[in-house]
Order: structure tokens, then sequence, then C-alpha cells
């Protein structure tokens, strides 16, 4: 190497920075679609709580924007399992796994205790969310612990 030269990795390096800026362009990209249907689901939830009439197109410019960002979620999905490596679809497939049986084991206990008048009736967005949140945990804990 020639004083002046400037060391730029071996070709392995260069793979490995492509990967990462592309899962990370996949990832933000998710992001997007996540934040365009949590504006879509938020408008439509105001609207209803408030006793709120949509005109039929408005109606129908929600609904095709759920239709969208349902579209852009799985092909964003297609797209962001096929440039990852098998370490981050095995973290992907344990915090889902682990998230599927929290919602599992969640709704239908709440359910039998809500039919034997121990609690209220199951809060649907409190399971999602609960399952969600137990799904993140378990694959940050994969990330930590054998990332």
């Amino acid at each position: 190497m020639t004083a002046g030269t400037i060391m730029t990795g071996g070709e392995g390096e260069r793979l490995h920075a492509a990967r990462r800026k592309r899962f990370w362009m996949i990832f933000g990209g998710l992001m997007a679609v996540g934040v365009v249907g949590g504006v879509i689901g938020g408008f439509v939830t105001e609207v209803n709580e408030s006793g709120g009439v949509l005109s039929p197109t408005m109606v129908y410019l929600a609904a095709a924007g759920v239709l969208i960002t349902v579209a852009l979620f799985i092909y964003g999905s297609w797209k962001f399992f096929g440039s990852v490596d098998e370490v981050e679809v095995a973290d992907n497939l344990w915090g889902s796994l682990i998230g599927f049986y929290a919602y599992a084991i969640l709704l239908p206990s709440w359910w039998a205790f809500d039919k034997l008048g121990l609690v209220p009736e199951p809060n649907d967005w409190a399971i999602y969310g609960a399952s969600l949140i137990i799904a993140l945990i378990a694959y940050g804990y994969r990330k930590w612990r054998f990332g």
C-alpha cells in the first residue's frame, strides 16, 4: 500500500455494507407505511368516535388507504425477508412465534375469566398491543443475546 491510499475494505465488507443499507431502507419504508396506516386509522377512529358522518368519497378514500397500506406492508415484508440473512429471519420467527403464543393464551384466558364474572369483557386492542410488545421484547432479547 502506498502513502495516501485509502483502505476501502474487501469485497465482503462492501457486500455487508450494501446489505445493511438495503435492510435499513426497507425497514424505514415499512415504518413509513406504518405511519400512514396509523394516520388513516386515527382518522377513521376519530370520525367514528365523534359521531361524525363521512361523505361517501371520504369513506372510499379511507378504505383505499387501508388497502394500499396493507398491500405495501405485505410487499415490504416480502422484500425485507428476501434481503436479510438467516439469523435475522430466525430472530423474527422467534419474536413472531412468542407474540402469537401470547395472543393465543391471553384472549381465551381473558374470555374465560369474563364468562366467570371476574373481569370485564376482553379488550381486543389491549390483547393485540400486549402481544406486539411481547413479540418485540422476544425479538430484542434474541438480538441482544445472540446478535
